[in-house]
């Protein structure tokens, strides 16, 4: 049998015209759990059903500014998400205007993302993930064919590792920064319904790993750790890079320090731990410092990352 018709990834789009145009990889999960019984003392199944259902969406992006914007460390409400497959042709695809692609909408979701990462010279990269709530009428995930694209695609912003600073004093030889946002989950429902009524954020454990090429972890921090101060804190930036303007080479390669479009996370409460010194043969070694991130009262939030920033 011959293939008939391809397709590919294309938009998210969330409700206030929150648009993700740059995905690395996009994944639609039934989440289903099976219910088997059988009689008492027989070997096989004689009856299966359907448990439960939880139905998420996984998409990797390396839009963080897009992201942060919309859903902080600890998760964020999020309405009616439209996800688009893109009908493939020949020549690459069929017209966006044209009702040959297809839609996911995930009616109403928690959103969340699970980790950040990004490297020196490398392009940032975020996990994202939106749980399905079922609204009591439409199921989570509605289905609809023969459907145009949303608007067009843009270029996107890409960022990279920028400075870090501990309790103050600027570290040097940053080569990798990933944050887990620790996110747990409470999902219920009732009545023997399929699909959960109520998901929310259970409990947040931020853990900021970062890798150094300069000697850090015994000079500085210490078997025992180091405490952050409450006041300065950890302080790390995600830097932007710049594109070329119109085609043309723009002559510069990074945003300037002092524009304010890098992004700046900061978690003024917690512990640096070393991980490890880490060496192969000749090469460098580096050090791996793992920060513990904790609230100083109820009404603050572990780690915040705010866009639009200056590097300072």
């Amino acid at each position: 049998m011959a293939i008939g018709t391809i397709y590919k990834l294309d938009k998210v789009v969330m409700p206030t015209s929150v648009e993700f145009s740059q995905i690395r990889s996009m994944r639609w999960m039934a989440g289903g759990s099976p219910l088997t019984e059988r009689p008492a003392g027989h070997p096989h199944p004689m009856f299966l059903g359907v448990q439960g259902v939880k139905p998420a969406l996984e998409f990797v992006t390396p839009e963080l500014d897009v992201l942060l914007a919309a859903i902080g460390v600890g998760g964020a409400a999020v309405g009616s998400t439209a996800t688009y497959f893109k009908a493939g042709a020949a020549t690459g695809s069929v017209a966006r205007a044209t009702t040959s692609h297809q839609k996911i909408t995930i009616t109403t979701s928690l959103g969340y993302w699970s980790s950040i990462r990004l490297s020196h010279n490398g392009v940032s990269e975020a996990t994202v993930m939106l749980q399905a709530i079922y609204d009591g009428t439409n199921d989570p995930f509605v289905y609809a064919a023969t459907q145009a694209l949303s608007g067009n695609l843009g270029v996107g912003t890409y960022f990279g590792a920028g400075p870090v600073s501990v309790n103050g004093t600027s570290l040097t030889g940053v080569q990798e920064i990933t944050i887990d946002s620790g996110v747990r989950l409470i999902q219920a429902g009732d009545a023997s319904e399929e699909f959960d009524t109520f998901i929310g954020v259970e409990t947040t454990e931020p853990v900021v790993t970062i890798k150094f090429m300069n000697q850090i972890n015994w000079t500085t921090i210490g078997l025992r750790g180091l405490a952050l101060n409450g006041s300065t804190g950890l302080v790390f930036y995600a830097r932007k890079y710049k594109a070329s303007a119109a085609g043309t080479f723009s002559g510069g390669t990074r945003v300037a320090n002092a524009t304010a479009e890098h992004i700046k996370f900061i978690g003024l409460n917690g512990v640096a731990s070393p991980v490890d010194s880490n060496g192969q043969q000749s090469s460098p070694t580096t050090d791996t410092i793992q920060f513990r991130l904790s609230s100083a009262s109820d009404s603050v939030v572990p780690l915040t990352g705010t866009v639009s920033s200056a590097i300072t």
